[in-house]
């Protein structure tokens, strides 16, 4: 008899433990529980350039990929889980109408009075994003109440994801470029400020270029010294036979005095002490100022070449998203999975009575 009571016992108890709360369950999924709809994309983001031998293989030669990165991929990925993106598509889709459903099912559905970060934290349990670290590609997990619902909150993910990858690389692509155009309108003010002292010093002596000016006058006092000498030479041949008062001794004496004095006259336009207007002075600031012209012309055409190595640079660095796999109307609801979620509960229900029923039977030996 006390066998019998303690079966009936423990038969109630498993009714009430595991058969009611299952059958609850099972009511619940098959009644309230809205059916979820699953869309799904694969991505990756592309670099714009040539490819190069280590990158022309497998998926990288398929799509003209230089090269794709982790980092980049993880950057999408915090993105696409972002407060900033839900907002956006809160505007653009009412996602927390969306997700609220029919409003019979408290569980899998979203509040009507759910908060903003409530919202954030159920689009990341819907929207799942997935990171292949070996191919960095992206697959993305889209959960929706109804397919076309699914479909569009995906494509909107998609469209945003793309803006987010272009704006972030034109974005690089515009500072390196503001910085190389910068410093070539630097270089090119600098270079045109040198040539215009170039050019008014050039006005103010009014010589084109006082060092081959200079050059000149030394071949003119060179040349002049050189007829002197033979001059001179002349004047010894003459006295050797003639007098100091001869008439041509006399004359070739006063030609002597005549080139001498236009040597003194050409050098003096050469040096002379304290005039800042001779032409070493001339030749020696010209010369500074010629050369600071030439420095700054380098420097235009290091810049120059800059600017286009940052634009070459700029174009190669841009990137793209590029679809894999495109987004498809789902055709039946994957979710709530009722087999799965039933199994489970019976599984579970079933470990917490043999739990109950092995510390009852402790509790009564005790007693006993």
């Amino acid at each position: 008899m006390h066998w019998a009571k303690n079966n009936r016992s423990t038969l109630l108890a498993y009714l009430a433990m595991v058969i009611v709360p299952l059958v609850v369950v099972l009511l619940y999924l098959l009644l309230f529980a809205q059916g979820r709809y699953l869309t799904d994309a694969t991505v990756v983001v592309k670099q714009v350039g040539e490819v190069s031998t280590e990158a022309s293989t497998g998926i990288g030669a398929l799509l003209g990929v230089s090269s794709t990165s982790t980092e980049d991929s993880q950057y999408l990925k915090a993105f696409i889980q972002s407060r900033d993106l839900v907002e956006k598509l809160d505007k653009k889709l009412d996602l927390q109408k969306e997700f609220q459903g029919s409003g019979s099912d408290p569980i899998f559905e979203l509040p009507a009075s759910a908060s903003k970060e409530e919202l954030v934290a159920y689009y990341n349990k819907r929207v799942k994003v997935d990171l292949d670290e070996q191919t960095n590609l992206l697959h993305l997990s889209v959960e929706g109440f109804s397919p076309s619902f699914a479909l569009r909150l995906n494509q909107e993910i998609l469209a945003e994801s793309e803006q987010f990858v272009n704006d972030i690389s034109q974005e690089v692509a515009k500072d390196q470029l503001v910085f190389a155009t910068d410093q070539l309108n630097e270089a090119l003010e600098n270079l045109t400020q040198s040539r215009e002292a170039l050019i008014s010093y050039q006005n103010k002596n009014q010589m084109f270029d006082p060092q081959a000016q200079a050059q000149a006058v030394a071949q003119i006092v060179n040349q002049l010294e050189s007829n002197l000498a033979q001059l001179r030479t002349e004047e010894r041949t003459l006295l050797s036979y003639l007098n100091p008062t001869a008439p041509q001794v006399v004359a070739l004496r006063s030609q002597i005095q005549s080139v001498e004095k236009q040597i003194q006259d050409e050098k003096s336009k050469l040096t002379s002490p304290g005039n800042a207007e001779k032409l070493n002075r001339s030749a020696a600031d010209f010369e500074s100022l010629k050369a600071q012209v030439e420095f700054n012309t380098d420097l235009y055409k290091l810049a120059l070449a800059s600017l286009e190595k940052a634009r070459l640079e700029a174009v190669r660095k841009l990137k793209n998203l590029v679809v894999i796999t495109s987004p498809r109307l789902a055709q039946e609801a994957l979710y709530p999975r009722v087999g799965y979620i039933a199994f489970s509960a019976f599984l579970l229900l079933n470990l917490f009575f043999g739990i109950v029923m092995l510390v009852r039977s402790v509790i009564r030996e005790h007693k006993e």
